[in-house]
């Protein structure tokens, strides 16, 4: 089976970009000392939205892009979430099964196969009609990477996160530079008023606003809110002093 269209060579930016990325998390990783757990609740929100951070901050859109990440635990790190919102495709290939099954039982997975015949036939019409997907390829990595290699599979962007901590990763230094050139900064809308803030938000926000109306609109669908949890967005000093007065609380 030959690699289905769409699935491309890295972009020399992107790679140069991931390695900046990755050499970032693990100095932020390794001056950590709590023990490896997966990331849940507004941890794993507060991750997902950093890396969509770091996906708009390479490129405006991921409709028709592959995102490859690979590792146990890979799907439970927020990017196949974070590509989906962004209008990419994710193959996560993740050995660790229990993992994968709780990740796609909270809705933070479209598919889960169990070989690279199955992950490439799901991915390619999704792939060329340039719709969001997010497969995860439960299978020892060593083989299926290597088989994606001979076979000449390759992603717009490869991204493999540290295994993790319970705590989010910081922001990468580019993702951190696109939201100071847009004057975004993380806010969390309270719990108890969530929806209505969430409304209000997009009401406001400019029709053109993809990047952030796609945040709001979507993420609930890959990782559903505990009653009374706050949402995480991004918002302008403007913003929040028209729509949280007494209430804004800027994230970090």
């Amino acid at each position: 089976m030959q690699p289905p269209g769409g699935i491309v060579a890295h972009h020399a930016k992107a790679l140069h970009s991931l390695q900046g990325f990755c050499a970032f998390a693990a100095d932020t990783l390794e001056a950590m000392t709590t023990t490896s757990t997966t990331l849940q609740g507004t941890e794993l929100e507060r991750q997902t939205l950093r890396l969509y951070a770091h996906l708009q901050a390479l490129r405006a859109g991921w409709g028709g892009a592959l995102v490859v990440t690979a590792g146990a635990g890979a799907s439970a790190t927020g990017l196949p979430a974070a590509v989906s919102i962004a209008g990419g495709c994710t193959l996560a290939v993740d050995p660790d099964v229990a993992t994968v099954k709780a990740v796609f039982r909270q809705g933070g997975l479209d598919f889960v196969v169990n070989s690279l015949d199955e992950a490439l036939r799901v991915l390619k019409n999704e792939i060329r009609q340039h719709k969001p997907l997010s497969v995860a390829l439960t299978a020892p990595l060593e083989p299926v990477l290597a088989e994606m290699d001979e076979r000449g599979v390759r992603a717009d962007l490869r991204l493999d996160l540290p295994n993790a901590t319970g705590v989010a990763l910081e922001l990468a230094p580019d993702a951190a530079a696109w939201l100071e050139q847009h004057g975004y900064a993380e806010v969390s809308l309270p719990g108890e008023d969530r929806r209505a803030l969430e409304a209000a938000v997009l009401a406001r926000l400019d029709a053109n606003d993809a990047p952030r109306r796609r945040w709001l609109e979507r993420i609930a669908h890959y990782q559903r809110p505990q009653a009374g949890a706050p949402r995480l967005c991004w918002l302008t000093a403007a913003e929040q002093s028209a729509l949280l007065p007494m209430q804004a609380v800027t994230a970090r």
